[in-house]
C-alpha cells in the first residue's frame, strides 16, 4: 500500500507540518513526547482534521483540503490501535472485537466467524466472555489489535503499542507485530522500542516540534544520527 501524507495543522505548542510517502511494510516513527507523533496518526486515521494538506492511500483520496474531501474514519479502512487500548469496559472481549463489524451491519454469522477466526490467529481464544478488567496488559493489547484487524484494514496504525506493558509482555506483543509484518500488513508504528524499529521497520522517521527532522533506514538513523535533537533523544532511550 502506498500511503502519501502531506499535512499541516496549527497546534498550541507548535505547527504540525509533516510530509512523507511510504510503500514499505512497516514505517517506524520516533521522537520526544509531545512532538506530534500521535497527532500525525490521528490525522491519517481521520480522528483529527488537518488545517490543510492531502492524505492519499493507494490512489484513493482520504483527505484533501483543496478538494474539500475528508472521509470519515469508518470510510478510510485504516486500523488504529490507541496507546491506552480504548476497549469498552462494559463489553466482553467478543463484543469489543465484534463492535466495528456490528457498526457495519454485517450478519451475525459473518461476525461470529470473523471474530473467532481472528482470536485463534492471534492466540486469544478462550477469552471471549471476559471483560477488559479481567485481562492482563498483554491480553488487552492483543484484543485491541484483533478489534482493529476485524475491519480488514489496508493500513494499521500503532501508537506506542508497548508503552503500558510490563517488560515480560513487550516481547510477546513485538513478536505479534513481526508476524503481521511478515504477512504483508502495512503498518505505521509510533514507538520508543529501538529493538522493534531495528528488526521490523524498513524506515524510521524522527519527529521533533511538529516536523520530520530525520528520515533514514534504522541502521543509518541509530548508528549515524545527524540531528542533535535525535542524538539527545537516543541517549535517553538507550
Amino acid at each position: 500500500m502506498l500511503l502519501e501524507v502531506d499535512i499541516y495543522k496549527k497546534l498550541s505548542e507548535f505547527d504540525l507540518d509533516v510530509h512523507f510517502k511510504i510503500n514499505e511494510i512497516c514505517l517506524g516513527v520516533m521522537g520526544p513526547s509531545g512532538s506530534g507523533k500521535s497527532m500525525t496518526l490521528k490525522c491519517i486515521a481521520g480522528i483529527e482534521t488537518p488545517d490543510s494538506g492531502r492524505i492519499v492511500l493507494d490512489g484513493r483520496v482520504l483527505y484533501d483540503s483543496d478538494q474539500h474531501v475528508n472521509l470519515s474514519p469508518q470510510e478510510r479502512n485504516i486500523g488504529y490501535m490507541f496507546q491506552n487500548y480504548a476497549l469498552f469496559p462494559n463489553m466482553t472481549v467478543y463484543d469489543n472485537i465484534a463492535s466495528p463489524l456490528v457498526a457495519r451491519r454485517l450478519d451475525k454469522t459473518t461476525i461470529h466467524d470473523s471474530v473467532i477466526q481472528l482470536m485463534k490467529e492471534l492466540h486469544i481464544e478462550g477469552l471471549e466472555k471476559r471483560y477488559p478488567r479481567q485481562l492482563s496488559g498483554g491480553q488487552k493489547q492483543r484484543v485491541a489489535i484483533v478489534r482493529a484487524l476485524a475491519m480488514n484494514p489496508d493500513v494499521m496504525l500503532f501508537d506506542e503499542p508497548t508503552s503500558a506493558l510490563d517488560p515480560e509482555m513487550v516481547g510477546e506483543v513485538l513478536a505479534l507485530m513481526k508476524e503481521l509484518a511478515a504477512e504483508g500488513m502495512t503498518m505505521v508504528v509510533v514507538t520508543h522500542e529501538m529493538g522493534f524499529a531495528r528488526e521490523v521497520a524498513s524506515r524510521v522517521l524522527f519527529i521533533n516540534d511538529g516536523t520530520i527532522q530525520e528520515d533514514e533506514t534504522p541502521e543509518e538513523l541509530f548508528d549515524h544520527p545527524k540531528n542533535a535533537r535525535l542524538q539527545e533523544f537516543l541517549s535517553k532511550i538507550l
